[in-house]
């Protein structure tokens, strides 16, 4: 009864710091871990991870790398075309951590010519989200949206309630009315 009352109070005295102590992890590996990162555009996304407490330094992975980190506190910022995703993340000796940026889709417009302006607007709100030409697939949160396309020598093409999914991109053809 005496030993086990002693492992008990062994334990929680040494509580949190027995967790760094992996035994099968290398030693020098103990006091890092790793952080992937993945994004719905990884060929134009750039992430940007940095140490909260500045002892870990600043890091610019491509989306999909692993990159080797000393434990501690990140701050994980994703720049994606006109939006940013931040979020922090604590990483634990010899453990990964992955962060998917979520809630982010694709929009391309295939309209007549590749200069036809585009303007995307919230189907609920009506304010305007984005503006761009037909030859860009933008990057827009998950939602439901109206888009109008600007066709020289004609009136608008106007779509209704298209919807984006997350990590898709939706398409849209557009022809003169």
């Amino acid at each position: 009864m005496k030993k086990t009352a002693f492992l008990i109070i062994a334990l929680m005295l040494v509580g949190g710091s027995a967790r760094a102590l992996d035994p099968v992890a290398p030693r020098s590996s103990r006091g890092h871990g790793r952080i992937v990162v993945h994004t719905p555009q990884p060929d134009s996304d750039t992430v940007t991870v940095s140490s909260v407490q500045g002892s870990g330094g600043t890091y610019n992975p491509k989306p999909g790398e692993t990159i080797d980190v000393p434990i501690g506190e990140y701050q994980v910022s994703v720049k994606m075309q006109d939006y940013s995703y931040v979020q922090e993340v604590s990483v634990d000796p010899t453990e990964t951590s992955f962060i998917v940026v979520p809630g982010y889709g694709s929009l391309k417009v295939n309209s007549l010519h590749a200069s036809d302006k585009v303007t995307v607007t919230d189907a609920r709100s009506g304010q305007v989200v984005a503006t761009f030409p037909a030859s860009q697939t933008k990057i827009l949160p998950r939602g439901y949206y109206n888009i109008r396309v600007e066709i020289p020598g004609s009136l608008p093409a106007v779509k209704d309630n298209v919807w984006v999914v997350t990590n898709t991109t939706r398409i849209v053809d557009i022809s003169k009315s």
